[in-house]
């Protein structure tokens, strides 16, 4: 007998090691392999781009400094790392129950008769309660592994507003500067309007100009007004983007010009396949909510099989506490059990359903994921060129504005050409001063978006 029961107990220990969920088969990329922006040209990408901590990738150390702050601060960070204490204890607590449980147990009692003069009985009770699942086909395995890549996937989570946090403190940071530059623009154009007011006025006094130009000049100083309250209007806005990032309201950045060299530019070696994608964060966690979809499979399935459960425990009871221990008032009981599931109205095969419809719904998640990581990819690499090819017309745009507007003046002031058309040159130049400061900002920004969306932005 005793032979027989260490031969059940070792077949139940072999069989435990059973799993009934689909093997591990990632999907194929629904991608080209390789980034290109035309069917016969490669385009350069990081090899190694997300070893690129955003403290190298960000010259500016004011924006460094509003990164890091907002890195100590900002509440979807914070939660993001609390969904990450929560997904590792629930995963503890699932797989607590893969191994044996031991209980302890005690009580005490009186009893006696009401209409009687016999003194009470006392009774004590302690005793050990073991109970042990043995996992033959898998389920509590494959829920805790279920729990472990959801854990897992938690994290990517976390690291994937960490790179998404930085990235749009980093714009919201170049936005802020862009309006400040827009702003000092517009002061400064109101400036110049102001001075060319009173040079048409002093004209108007010896002739040399009519009351038509004086009111032009006056409309021009009242539209430059306009744009400047539209872009403090703006600044503010950027501010208070800004510090809702950052998670504080302390001192915000001054209002200098932006600069063109406040971040690096991406770094792309000769050519890169798209399976790079698969390192950014957001992929990856993705790939652990399918994994975990697997393990639910597994452990639907392995609820159509029976389960053993073994019970055990050592008792004693008595009515004296010194004596509770002794072997007279010892017992012990050995209680295995077998559930076989039969009928329950059709739950197992639904659950099974259900897990396999979440299995499909995971993994369409994961290719849209991987699609929506090369448009960005794509998008950021085809905008790269365009911009510096439109920054580079704008400038040579500018200087051809800008002896036009000194041409037209000279012309003015020899009564050769009407003051419209000094307002025309200015508005056109003011125009394009605009626009290179947009375009700059689109430049930045378009390389941010480069940075992260090839994974970059995690290592300091």
């Amino acid at each position: 007998m005793r032979t027989f029961r260490f031969f059940i107990l070792g077949a139940a220990f072999i069989l435990s090691g059973c799993s009934l969920a689909p093997a591990w088969q990632q999907p194929a990329l629904p991608i080209p392999q390789r980034f290109s922006l035309s069917q016969n040209r490669l385009v350069d990408a990081p090899a190694a781009v997300q070893d690129v901590g955003w403290r190298r990738f960000f010259v500016d150390e004011q924006a460094r400094a509003l990164i890091d702050e907002a890195l100590r601060n900002n509440r979807d960070l914070r939660m993001a790392a609390l969904k990450v204490q929560e997904a590792r204890a629930q995963y503890r607590v699932t797989d607590a129950d893969r191994y044996p449980q031991l209980n302890a147990q005690g009580s005490g009692g009186w009893s006696g008769k009401l209409k009687s003069d016999a003194d009470s009985v006392r009774e004590y009770k302690a005793g050990l309660d073991l109970s042990v699942d043995f996992d033959l086909f898998g389920r509590l395995k494959n829920m805790s592994e279920a729990g472990r890549q959801r854990y897992f996937a938690s994290e990517e989570a976390r690291r994937a507003v960490h790179i998404l946090l930085v990235a749009n403190v980093a714009r919201s940071y170049f936005s802020q500067r862009l309006a400040a530059a827009q702003l000092e623009l517009a002061r400064q154009t109101l400036r110049n309007d102001r001075q060319s007011y009173a040079f048409v006025e002093k004209q108007l006094l010896t002739g040399s100009a009519n009351v038509l130009a004086l009111a032009q000049a006056r409309g021009v100083i009242d539209n430059a007004r306009s744009e400047v309250a539209r872009r403090e209007g703006e600044l503010a806005q950027a501010n208070n983007a800004l510090q809702l990032l950052l998670g504080s309201y302390g001192k915000l950045p001054d209002d200098r010009p932006a600069g063109e060299g406040d971040i690096r530019s991406v770094t792309l070696p000769p050519s890169l396949s798209s399976h790079i994608l698969l390192q950014r964060p957001d992929i990856m966690e993705a790939e652990r909510t399918l994994m975990a979809a697997n393990a639910d499979i597994g452990a639907a399935r392995a609820a159509f099989f029976p389960s053993i459960t073994l019970t055990s425990g050592l008792s004693a009871a008595g009515s004296d506490l010194s004596n509770l221990f002794s072997a007279a008032g010892g017992a012990w009981n050995f209680i295995p059990r077998l559930t076989l599931p039969i009928f329950n109205g059709g739950r197992n095969r639904a659950n099974l359903e259900l897990a396999e419809i979440r299995q499909r719904q995971a993994v369409v998640g994961y290719e849209q994921k991987i699609q929506n990581a090369f448009r960005e990819v794509a998008d950021a690499l085809a905008l790269r060129q365009s911009l510096a090819d439109r920054t580079l017309d704008q400038q040579r745009y500018l200087a051809s504005l800008q002896v036009t507007l000194q041409r037209a003046r000279a012309l003015y002031r020899h009564g050769a050409v009407s003051y419209i058309e000094v307002l025309d040159a200015r508005r056109a130049l003011f125009a394009t001063r605009q626009a290179l400061l947009d375009l700059n900002y689109a430049r930045q920004a378009n390389e941010i978006t480069l940075f992260t969306a090839l994974g970059g932005g995690w290592v300091e």
